[in-house]
């Protein structure tokens, strides 16, 4: 998992007029919390944060909080936890960071990779991410999952997955991941129907040409 360096500013201010003066400067504002660090509010640049999140929600953090009035920074670990996007452009407008420890087991989403071509069918995925429990340094970016090979009727279940020793997988272990189902034709209808040597009258009865 790739390692970042990230300097923030604590937040003195609140409220939406004082969001739209972040969002003229590229910044947002964010809170940093943690058992060690209690809640911290912060305020930081779109630009590096967007860099760290081209590599994965799970890349781990060196965080700067520069204060001010002479307070001195203050540096922590942390894991991007949650994000707040807007509902119409969908541009990012909060961030939430978790302070960890390197040396504490913790609890992640890590999205699935799927590779490879099936045989034949339709491949359906029914998940796309999962549940994963380690170390913070030993977080993937992300789970393989290779369908080559697959027919109808094969599916991929939690428990078929493999993961590094040091990762442990906490969906249930017979949750589906992929199934392969057959491909649909289209059932065609003859309207006119099938021609004949006769033809029906209006009574029923078959008349002769």
């Amino acid at each position: 998992m790739a390692n970042f360096n990230l300097q923030v500013d604590y937040r003195y201010q609140r409220g939406k007029s004082y969001r739209k003066r972040l969002a003229r400067r590229d910044m947002i504002p964010g809170v940093v919390y943690g058992k060690a660090v209690g809640s911290i509010p912060v305020e930081m640049e779109l630009k590096p944060l967007k860099k760290i999140l081209s590599e994965g929600a799970n890349s781990l953090i060196d965080l700067t909080i520069k204060g001010s009035g002479g307070e001195e920074e203050r540096h922590y670990k942390v894991l991007i936890k949650d994000m707040q996007y807007g509902a119409i452009k969908h541009n990012l407008l909060s961030v939430d960071l978790h302070q960890i420890s390197l040396d504490n087991v913790i609890q992640a989403v890590v999205p699935i990779n799927f590779t490879g071509a099936v045989n034949d069918g339709i491949v359906q995925y029914t998940l796309r991410e999962l549940q994963i429990s380690c170390l913070p340094a030993d977080i993937p970016r992300e789970v393989v999952v290779n369908v080559d090979g697959l027919s109808v009727g094969d599916t991929i279940a939690v428990r078929d997955i493999a993961v590094p020793d040091n990762v442990e997988l906490l969906d249930d272990p017979a949750t589906t991941v992929v199934t392969v189902v057959a491909q649909r034709t289209e059932e065609t209808t003859d309207v006119e129907g099938e021609p004949g040597d006769g033809e029906m009258g209006a009574d029923g009865d078959e008349t002769q040409a």
